[in-house]
């Protein structure tokens, strides 16, 4: 996972089907904030570590594309809601063009 993106995010919306293959999920999440219950880690152990006293322990992230649907899923469990999903950073797809969008 990347902690910084050269794109500028989509804006995510409920609607939005990410493609698990293009599509990587910028995300910020408030460690100060986090009550430690967890549900994050439970959805996506991968992309949300935990520290020693069980609350989140990163801030800003790029979530690969066969990451984000789970990242997002566990960021909509989260009942302090401290992880925002800032948007989406699409990246080239399998047609061989460049990872611009145009």
């Amino acid at each position: 996972m990347r902690a910084t993106t050269e794109q500028t995010p989509e804006p995510v919306d409920a609607q939005h089907g990410l493609d698990g293959v293009t599509e990587s999920l910028l995300v910020r999440a408030h460690p100060g904030l986090c009550e430690g219950w967890g549900e994050c880690h439970r959805w996506a152990p991968e992309v949300y570590p935990l520290d020693d006293e069980g609350r989140i322990d990163v801030h800003v992230l790029e979530v690969p594309p066969e990451l984000a649907r789970q990242a997002w899923i566990a960021a909509q469990a989260c009942p302090a809601q401290v992880i925002s999903l800032v948007g989406v950073v699409r990246r080239g797809g399998t047609s061989g063009g460049d990872d611009r969008d145009h």
